[in-house]
């Protein structure tokens, strides 16, 4: 999520435009049904889905090493939704209420500058932790024989460390770009400083870097080798009838993660149109609202990813909802309860069989 540093109560600020008058009055409305109506909507549906992937994903029984990848993903994703609900959410709610002045004068200006560099490290996280865990897919599919010695927990942990600590301290600067002010009793503004001013700050890192290293190589990256994953998914498909159960593990974790990654490039594009400030500036500011937007839902739609396709997700859900719903029961009996799964149609849209069962229980998602 890009949003430029503003002050509502004065105008809108996009680059060097201003957008005054009747501009402002459309676009806050625009702010309010985008930011303020649908994407709450969206993000508490978000993290009520994110709860149940949580739940499940953090189970001793998911052991694979994209499932760590996949619970960074998941942390960040829901931090992502806090932070913009509170970003942006509430002051386009706001802006529309003259009553709200505790909140717009003295609340927004405070937490502006933390929650902008909270929402910006998470995106830059788990945008590289899309890109490392494509990574990991790509050696797990095309170079099985070489995966083993790559792809394994320590590998993951240490991907996992350096995207979290580069992610925290390149959005450094982002604290002193921005500070408040006084303009009143009780009425504080947000203000751009000396530093957030320089030509380093404007132009090379918040439009060259940020274009380059959160949209354009991520993207490159993950269009290509997402092209040869689905080349190579196909290939195995193709020869399914003669696959091991190990190789239909691969295929089925694989396919959730090419279309968490589809879904990634569907949403995250957009930002990257909102990066050239070259274009009309009211037009730039409608196409935040929808970009911002994207942004959120694209952190919001996984749990439908894995319900939908992850077998084993699905498997480990129906049993925890039937704790939860119909009491505990025989827990130790597992393969009573991974039965249950023969009503339910698998990713190829056929009947799990009974055989298919024990190896079910060996999926990582």
């Amino acid at each position: 999520m890009h949003v430029k540093e503003m002050n509502f109560k004065v105008n809108l600020t996009y680059g060097d435009d201003n957008i005054q008058d009747d501009g402002v009055d459309h676009l806050l409305q625009l702010m309010f049904v985008f930011w303020g109506v649908i994407m709450p909507i969206i993000g508490v549906t978000g993290v009520v889905g994110n709860i149940l992937t949580g739940i499940v994903l953090f189970r001793r029984e998911m052991r694979s090493t994209t499932v760590y990848f996949l619970r960074t993903l998941l942390i960040t994703d829901t931090g992502i939704i806090v932070g913009a609900i509170m970003g942006v959410s509430v002051i386009s709610i706001t802006q529309l209420d003259s009553k709200e002045l505790l909140f717009n004068d003295v609340i927004y200006p405070h937490i502006f500058t933390p929650i902008n560099y909270f929402v910006m490290a998470l995106q830059t996280l788990n945008v590289w932790t899309t890109v490392a865990v494509t990574v990991e897919r790509y050696i797990a599919i095309c170079f099985p024989f070489k995966s083993i010695n790559i792809c394994n927990r320590r590998t993951a942990y240490i991907m996992i460390g350096i995207t979290t600590l580069f992610s925290a301290v390149y959005n450094i600067p982002r604290c002193f770009a921005t500070g408040v002010t006084t303009c009143g009793d009780r009425c504080y503004m947000i203000i751009t400083t000396d530093f957030g001013k320089t030509n380093f700050y404007t132009t090379v890192y918040s439009e060259w870097l940020y274009t380059i290293l959160i949209y354009v190589i991520p993207l490159l990256m993950l269009g290509v080798l997402n092209t040869l994953l689905i080349t190579e998914l196909m290939r195995m498909r193709r020869r399914r009838s003669v696959t091991n159960s190990k190789e239909n593990t691969e295929f089925n974790l694989s396919i959730v993660l090419v279309i968490i990654v589809v879904v990634f490039i569907i949403c995250q594009t957009p930002g990257l149109v909102a990066q050239f400030h070259f274009l009309d500036a009211d037009f730039l500011m409608q196409w935040t609202c929808v970009s911002n937007t994207l942004f959120v839902l694209n952190s919001s739609v996984n749990f439908i990813i894995y319900t939908a396709v992850g077998r084993k997700f699905r498997t480990l859900l129906l049993k925890i909802l039937k704790k939860c719903f119909c009491g505990p029961g025989d827990s130790s009996n597992t393969d009573r309860e991974l039965t249950t799964l023969t009503t339910i149609k698998d990713t190829y849209g056929t009947r799990v069989t009974t055989d298919e069962l024990t190896a079910l229980k060996n999926d990582d998602l």
